[in-house]
């Protein structure tokens, strides 16, 4: 089951797929920028340059920031 945090970064990653823009997303050991790729259940799939894509749980995230 989501939490409602997890719903909120869900809502907030889907906004930047949807629009085609680059995030940021704070996670305890850093922060990671790319592409969202997809949002599906408890896991966000992020496109990163030269490295492919990633997958972050929701519950890991601690901040989304939709940069340009």
């Amino acid at each position: 089951m989501m939490t409602i945090a997890s719903k909120e970064i869900s809502n907030e990653l889907m906004s930047a797929y949807k629009e085609g823009r680059l995030v940021s997303i704070q996670v305890s050991d850093g922060t990671i920028t790319g592409g969202v790729a997809a949002v599906n259940d408890d896991q966000a799939f992020i496109k990163r340059p030269a490295k492919g894509v990633m997958v972050i749980k929701l519950s890991d995230i601690q901040k989304v920031t939709i940069l340009n």
